[in-house]
């Protein structure tokens, strides 16, 4: 991977729209959820899981892949942020998705993305976290950028 830049997703467009795809944006202590279901290109952000560990999250974010039938799990990397934080959730995710088989997993550059979440909610003036809402758009960043 060149610093700084994520690699394409790897798919076409066709096929990762027809997916059933959970977008994360990572967090030590809160992962953000999005869902976005087959044969769409928009997702909705499904809430928060509060983590008290890693442990913690691989198991609970095993179970909401497997409640939600997803078939592949896009995460957002900090690449321009935070090379050694990108590093970081890379190793969380060789974790999580041992216990996984059958799903691909995806990774997009989040740039940017918790800022422009926050954005939109004090756009429409609400006050909450906004993780799930960064999830949203990294599913939907990863989507555009599928040829």
């Amino acid at each position: 991977m060149t610093e700084g830049k994520a690699p394409l997703p790897g798919i076409g467009r066709d096929e990762a729209v027809a997916m059933v795809l959970l977008g994360i944006d990572w967090g030590a202590r809160r992962i953000g959820l999005a869902f976005k279901p087959a044969g769409q290109d928009w997702a909705l952000p499904r809430g928060v899981l509060e983590c008290a560990g890693d442990e913690d999250a691989i198991a609970g974010l095993r179970k909401t892949i497997a409640d939600s039938g997803a078939q592949g799990v896009v995460v957002g990397l900090p690449l321009n942020q935070d090379p050694a934080m990108a590093q970081r959730v890379k190793r969380f995710c060789r974790r999580a998705r041992e216990g996984t088989a059958g799903v691909r997993w995806f990774f997009v550059d989040e740039s940017l993305t918790s800022q422009e979440a926050d954005s939109i909610s004090l756009d429409r003036g609400h006050r909450r976290p906004t993780d799930d809402l960064a999830a949203k758009l990294i599913v939907e960043t990863f989507i555009q950028q599928c040829r």
